[in-house]
């Protein structure tokens, strides 16, 4: 089982200090790619959201190859926070190697163009580094109680961890509480409006699954004149489209929402400041079901090495996975009891022990019924006896 290990203190001897968190996931994910990893993207996140500052992992054979490990180490120290492999260090000051400096630079760019929320923006789903109001402590604690799992007296541990305020009764369990809920006549509901998704529908490649995208725009870099041309060339013309908002608008509104079709560029060097910039710029795109059109030329891939393509692609993969934990609530499927259920009932049918079974469930990282310690044969067996959706 691999263990991930958030910590909100520095690094001594390559080692935090102290532990706030640890977030356990299936060893056999070991040689999935980045952006699969659900259990690696809640840890980053707490990291993105300021509950930590440095994450670290046992053995550097828990994150895969050398591509996939670079672009997990690049995505954390673009972010100004720090990774421990082993006992080997990796923070924005260390030295780089071609891989993980190509890695790094394509993370730098993707944080230039979308940085993370700085505490001004304000949506419904929206945490913020710092906590300054309750109802973006109730999001923080939504977010670990509802998406991650943790118990309200664990949440409220966390957030007085991390959190200098003088306001010890606001993070009980009870203050937990009284934030996440409201009650009246007996019943209760959501404090706040809150997103939670899928991790299915949260990192879909394409753009059909967004909004507007029963709309067809084309984006433009450059010449309207030259995009016009190109646009009445084409069998089926664009419904609408418009020259340039910015770099950063345009590729907030490729990822966000399903309207653009095309990306348009005349003249392509003069509008990205490196080639890096322009390589992390396609590859967004076209990982979200956008055309790219560079002077007139359908472009198919970001780079021509197709070793940097792959770097480009899980490094975008990782970070819209990332995006989303810092827009929404994201649950994770195999993480809920019907799953844990599912997954007994068929290895039941099979003739397999109930000892087989709770191994197979630990390996797997499925919590237990109560959200701590280990399966046994035991708990098994009240899972199976009692069905996916009684109470716990």
């Amino acid at each position: 089982m691999i263990n991930y290990h958030v910590g909100s203190e520095g690094a001594s001897d390559g080692k935090p200090v102290r532990y706030l968190m640890r977030r356990q996931e299936a060893e056999s994910r070991k040689e999935n790619r980045a952006g699969e990893r659900f259990a690696l993207h809640e840890a980053i996140s707490l990291i993105r959201l300021g509950v930590g500052s440095c994450l670290r992992v046992p053995d550097e054979s828990h994150l895969g190859d050398r591509v996939t490990r670079a672009i997990i180490c690049a995505e954390i120290m673009a972010g100004g926070n720090s990774i421990t492999i082993g006992d080997q260090v990796f923070t924005p000051g260390s030295e780089r190697d071609e891989l993980l400096d190509r890695a790094y630079e394509a993370a730098m760019e993707r944080h230039r163009l979308l940085p993370t929320p700085d505490g001004k923006a304000k949506t419904d789903a929206y945490i913020s580094p710092g906590w300054p109001t309750d109802e973006e402590c109730a999001r923080l604690a939504h977010k670990l109680t509802r998406g991650m799992g943790y118990s309200q007296a664990e949440a409220s541990r966390i957030i007085e961890s991390v959190d200098g305020w003088e306001r010890p009764n606001a993070w009980s369990r009870q203050g937990i509480d009284r934030l996440l809920w409201d009650r009246s006549y007996g019943e209760k509901w959501d404090r706040f409006t809150y997103v939670e998704k899928s991790r299915t529908h949260a990192y879909l490649e394409g753009r059909r699954h967004l909004p507007c995208s029963d709309m067809d725009c084309m984006a433009v870099f450059g010449s309207l004149e030259h995009a016009n041309s190109y646009d009445s060339s084409l069998s089926e013309s664009h419904g609408f489209t418009f020259p340039s908002i910015g770099l950063a608008a345009t590729l907030q509104l490729i990822l966000d929402t399903g309207c653009i079709r095309t990306l348009f560029i005349s003249e392509s060097g003069s509008h990205f400041s490196s080639d890096a910039q322009r390589a992390v710029t396609y590859d967004l795109a076209l990982y979200r079901g956008v055309q790219v059109v560079g002077n007139r030329i359908q472009v198919k891939t970001a780079d021509r090495n197709p070793n940097y393509n792959r770097i480009l692609r899980e490094g975008a993969e990782l970070f819209i996975a990332l995006r989303a934990h810092s827009n929404a609530t994201i649950t994770d499927e195999t993480r809920s009891r019907p799953h844990a259920w599912e997954v007994a009932t068929d290895w039941h049918a099979r003739k397999e022990t109930l000892r087989a079974i709770a191994t197979h469930l630990n390996e797997e990282a499925i919590p237990t019924l109560s959200g701590t310690g280990r399966w046994s044969p035991s708990a098994v067996k009240k899972l199976l006896d009692s069905g996916p959706e009684a109470d716990q």
